[in-house]
């Protein structure tokens, strides 16, 4: 049997795209089956915190934090900060809250900038309080224009202008994107 040039191209056509369909649909059954996966764990990590099972949810948190999923990283964080399920630590509490907050989670943005302004696990650092406070206002959370108002009365002009250009420089990128640390 002979295969002209054309219809040799043809199948080579055929089979390359064939292939990249099934390439493409595994890769949507990956994903899916990723996030059914979380979903799963999401809910049990739920489950197990209203049972007062906080071990348990810090557990199940935990591979979805270090996945990246944020709001698995600012509820582990709380449970670090409030010692629930796992012994208490302000550093652990600082690490996720900083994960989630670089991600633009609001709850965790406002909990960092506390968190700097009381010096709990870090150094005290104004500025950077009232960096992380304000876009947590901008982001619409009710509980953090009263600690941006605690914050600017607290704060030089130097100190508030410097925080101001971080904040604009952090919203004019999008308030997902990673931050600089001083």
């Amino acid at each position: 049997m002979l295969i002209t040039p054309g219809v040799a191209g043809d199948f080579m056509n055929y089979t390359s795209k064939t292939l990249m369909a099934q390439c493409a649909l595994f890769t949507l059954w990956a994903f899916t089956l990723v996030a059914v996966f979380t979903a799963c764990e999401d809910r049990r990590a739920d489950k197990a915190y209203l049972r007062g099972d906080y071990a348990k949810t810090a557990k199940e948190l935990e591979g979805l934090a270090k996945l990246g999923e944020p709001r698995a990283q600012y509820d582990l964080a709380v449970l670090y900060d409030k010692g629930l399920g796992v012994p208490q630590s302000d550093t652990e509490a600082l690490r996720w809250y900083t994960r989630a907050a670089e991600q633009g989670d609001a709850r965790a943005q406002y909990n960092l900038g506390l968190m700097y302004m009381n010096g709990q696990g870090v150094e005290p650092n104004l500025v950077l309080a009232y960096y992380w406070v304000s876009l947590s206002v901008a982001q619409g959370n009710a509980n953090a224009p009263p600690a941006q108002d605690y914050l600017t009365e607290k704060m030089t002009h130097a100190q508030i202008e410097e925080a101001n250009n971080l904040v604009n420089g952090r919203l004019a990128k999008g308030l997902r994107q990673e931050v600089p640390h001083h």
